[in-house]
């Protein structure tokens, strides 16, 4: 068992400093709070199974996975798949809103335009 932590731990170090990485983009206001909570809980949860692996095995064993590996990156493809269908909708929110902001700027472009235009003819 010793040599199953020894192969992980690398894992579970990199995952640390990627999310040393993200608090200090957090910290910073590189990135917004709300779309990297997922990303640090995935994250925090794939480093958990490497520096845990003794319960990962009980719990691959239970799912019927042979090998704690396609255990492993059945979760990490999972999570990834489950964070693109997220920056999807998030990136269908900010497109919908960009065409709003530009339907609302047209129309008050307009608005002045007219305004601007009465102003400019002479009174009858």
């Amino acid at each position: 068992m010793q040599q199953v932590v020894e192969n992980y731990w690398m894992f579970g170090a990199v995952c640390l400093v990627i999310a040393l990485v993200l608090i200090r983009l957090l910290a910073r206001e590189r990135i917004t709070l709300q779309g990297s909570m997922s990303f640090l809980g995935f994250l925090v949860v794939l480093g958990a199974m490497a520096v845990f692996p003794n319960v990962t095995q009980r719990i691959s064993k239970a799912l019927g996975f042979t090998l704690m590996s396609n255990f492993f990156f059945c979760a990490a493809i999972a999570a990834l798949a489950i964070l693109h269908l997220r920056a999807m909708v998030t990136l269908s929110r900010v497109h919908l809103r960009s065409i709003a902001l530009t339907q609302e700027l047209a129309i008050l472009q307009e608005k002045l335009d007219r305004m601007s235009a009465s102003r400019d003819q002479p009174p009858a």
